[in-house]
């Protein structure tokens, strides 16, 4: 993805929050932390799935920089949501963050 134009989509960035639940686990939230602009790019990759060949869906969402968002954190385009699995800063000069998400279904 690249040039301007192509981050046209306004992003909520949610990071997760526990709080305890009163039974020795915790309910995990999120809030929001920020709004971004980014791409979203929609990849399906081989898969087998119940023996059958198959594609799963994966995202790689284009971010500016500086950015907080690290893996966990969750971003929300709309009603959909992108759970973010991995970050990382493929041009090495902190201008774009490329985020691996894979879409939550509610």
């Amino acid at each position: 993805m690249s040039g301007i134009g192509s981050m046209r989509h306004r992003l909520v960035h949610e990071t997760p929050v526990e709080t305890p639940d009163g039974l020795d686990g915790v309910t995990r939230s999120f809030i929001a932390v920020d709004a971004l602009w980014g791409g979203v790019e929609t990849t399906a990759a081989p898969a087998e799935i119940a023996d059958r060949p198959g594609a799963v869906l994966s995202h790689k969402v284009t971010v500016r920089a500086p950015a907080t968002v690290q893996a966990g954190d969750r971003l929300r385009l709309g009603a959909r949501r992108f759970l973010v699995e991995a970050v990382s800063d493929p041009e090495g000069r902190g201008r774009r963050l490329v985020c691996d998400c894979r879409e939550e279904t509610p």
